[in-house]
This record gives C-alpha cells, structure tokens and sequence, in this order.
C-alpha cells in the first residue's frame, strides 16, 4: 500500500482524527495529511521541528526496550489536541486527533488499521525520490551518502537499489 493511501486510510478510522502521515524514523514524512475543514494548528517550520522531535524521541525510548519491552506508542496531550506516534515496522505513523479522544480507543482502533502492510519499499518512497535515488546510485555513490542525501534510512536504499 502507498503512503498516501495508508494516510487517507487512517483519516477513515474515526471522524476525532484530525491528520495522519507516515514518515521515515529520521523524521522525513513520506506522506500525510489533514482532514478537511480542520484547522492546523502548526505551522512554517512547526510541523517540521515536530517530527524531528518524535524520530528522537521514538528513538531514545528504544533503549529501554530490553527492560520494558517493545515500544508501542507515545502520545502527547495538550489542551488543543493529542498527537500519537506509533511505530509500525521500520516507520512511525504519526497523527493527531481532538483533546477529547480517548486514547486507548482511538490507539487500538488505529493499531488495527496500521497492521496493513507499507512494503514494498518502492511503495513508500515517491518516483522523484527514487529517480533521483537511481541516479545517484548509478553515478557510483555509495549507499551511505546516497540515504544521508535523500534523507532515508540506509536499509531503505539498499531495499530500493535491489528491488531495481
């Protein structure tokens, strides 16, 4: 399944959803976006800044996991809105969703949806993305600099370059 279409899929769990996207653990979002009529909230840099924040986060609770166990979710509550991050795979599913959703129900609502599978990578990384990922691979650069340019994961280019 496309990004964009795993976007719109989450929007569909429940009308309190207010954005969803997925994006890559370094905090590049491959895809989202806002449900119609809603204001946003965040704005310039804001959002930007915002999944940065998340891929770090996300990332850091990580070492805990031999203690705690795997992560599922992290969610932030402000007066406005709640914003979810839940780790699906090599991604994060990130969304928000009004004050007054209820956490756990919307969480395990939305933990179904996200089950659906997001591979190939080739359906996740847009055309110009990878076009540009083909050239630069065929000019001889390595893999490293190559993910460091595009702002992917270093498995991601490698997963794109064999499918190729």
């Amino acid at each position: 399944m496309r990004a964009e279409e795993f976007s719109k899929n989450i929007l569909g769990v429940d009308p309190q959803i207010r954005f969803a996207g997925i994006m890559e653990k370094s905090g590049h979002l491959y895809a989202g976006g806002m449900r119609e009529g809603k204001e946003e909230y965040l704005r310039g840099r804001s959002p930007e800044i915002s999944f940065a924040q998340t891929a770090y986060v996300v990332d850091l609770r990580k070492m805990f996991s031999s203690e705690l166990g795997e992560l599922k979710y992290v969610v932030y509550a402000h007066d406005k809105v709640k914003l979810f991050s839940i780790v699906v795979k090599d991604h994060i599913l990130v969304f928000s969703a009004e004050s007054t959703a209820d956490i756990e129900d919307l969480t395990k609502k939305v933990l179904v949806k996200a089950d659906l599978s997001l591979y190939p990578p080739a359906n996740i990384v847009n055309n110009e993305k990878k076009e540009i990922l083909r050239n630069l691979h065929e000019s001889g650069m390595s893999e490293d600099i190559i993910a460091e340019q595009l702002d992917l994961d270093l498995n991601m280019v490698k997963m794109l370059i064999q499918q190729m």
